[in-house]
């Protein structure tokens, strides 16, 4: 690595809680578009210009997606489409991305997403003060991605372990290989009997679908669940947390969580770029390549500062104020041929979280005293998020 001396030795990204990210990230910009940085004690480049990253992003040739991939997620999750390029890409995202469609994914709003909000509500109906976190953010995801892969889970405690274990290779190598086993023996005999006898679910479509000769075997499957698994329950949780922390503490942003479906896919929108869930994306240069003034090695980590990119002034004005107007595309999904396939369904999910909650309870607001902390810096969000609930409507 010809990598140069980390700007913020003192601060490590894998590990640091950074509750300040925006300010650092601000302060690392002024330098250029890629900075030199610490990760997981080791040098990387951070990239931090929205139309630097969204560069990277389409770069299959320098930055290869599969490069880092292999390293911090196939161990756990097995070989993904996160770890595939060229036709063998092609061929296995077709094979796994119908049920995601957005016309597919519209029809389960009525029937499962909305449903699922309400019964989660449902718990703690009665309280007057509540911690949205465990009480609502984390659950509600978890819920839906298992109901649509067709899981009957009965230890919800252990299946949310396994989806945060999963996601957390790179911190807890054990136990996230440890997850991994459980998780597939769970999973094994199912798909076997989806195989046999296929149901309207994810499973089914997984098991029985053809796209040009080629069907998924049983490891196929269950590296795709690993990866849906977490993915859908971890990261979707993290950014409804966040996405509710700006909107209690504005009452205008409330207003519009009440308001129409498009008002609140305008909030979600813009939640998602001012606070995404995946802050810090860690990749690797694949090949040796000059890239806005940085000479970069193969093998250099390589840390695609999403929240970074969203907040590029040059892109987004003011780009700590939280415009729900914003029609700019911001990179919280990522961009070019592995542009995230669960982007329709997450954003289904904190739209009907919105219009669920304050459907639910109108007047409900952060509790008196309770400061909101986002922290982390690779897979960000607010570990509590204390409300008065106010009178049910």
């Amino acid at each position: 690595m010809n990598i140069a001396s980390s700007m913020l030795p003192d601060t490590d990204f894998a590990y640091d809680a950074l509750p300040d990210l925006h300010t650092v990230l601000d302060e690392l910009r002024t330098a250029g578009p890629v900075v030199p940085v610490t990760y997981h004690g080791e040098p990387a480049w951070l990239i931090t210009g929205y139309e630097a990253l969204r560069e990277a992003f389409a770069d299959e040739e320098h930055f290869q997606c599969a490069a880092a991939y292999r390293i911090h997620s196939e161990p756990a999750m097995g070989r993904t489409i996160q770890t595939m390029y060229g036709n063998e890409h092609r061929v296995n995202r077709a094979l796994v991305s119908s049920p995601f469609f957005p016309r597919q994914i519209r029809t389960v709003v009525e029937s499962l997403l909305e449903p699922e909000a309400h019964a989660i509500v449902d718990r703690f109906a009665g309280q007057t003060e509540v911690d949205l976190i465990p009480a609502y953010a984390r659950p509600y995801p978890y819920r839906v991605i298992t109901r649509m892969l067709g899981i009957p889970t009965h230890d919800e405690a252990a299946f949310l372990e396994w989806a945060l274990k999963l996601i957390d290779y790179p911190w807890d190598p054990e136990g996230a290989l440890r997850a991994r086993q459980d998780f597939s023996q769970y999973m094994a005999p199912i798909i076997e009997a989806r195989r046999q006898a296929p149901a309207e679910d994810i499973l089914s479509i997984l098991a029985t679908t053809e796209f040009e000769g080629h069907f998924l075997d049983d490891e196929e499957i269950l590296s795709f669940c690993r990866l849906l698994f977490p993915a859908g329950s971890d990261t979707t949780y993290k950014n409804l947390g966040s996405l509710l922390s700006y909107v209690l503490r504005d009452p205008a942003l409330v207003a519009l969580a009440r308001g129409s479906d498009g008002d609140r896919e305008a909030l979600v929108q813009e939640g998602l770029r001012i606070e995404p869930p995946t802050a810090l994306l860690p990749r690797m240069c694949s090949k040796a390549i000059d890239f806005y003034g940085r000479r970069m090695a193969a093998g250099d980590w390589v840390l695609f500062g999403i929240t970074a990119a969203n907040s590029d002034p040059s892109v987004f004005p003011e780009p700590r104020s939280f415009q729900a107007s914003r029609t700019n595309k911001n990179l919280a999904f990522g961009h070019g041929v592995h542009f995230c396939l669960g982007s329709h369904l997450a954003r289904q999910e904190l739209a009907c979280s919105l219009k669920v909650l304050f459907s639910r309870y109108p007047d409900m607001r952060l509790a008196p005293g309770f400061d909101v902390t986002i922290s982390q810096a690779v897979i960000r969000g607010p570990q509590a998020l204390r409300v008065e609930l106010g009178p049910a409507a």
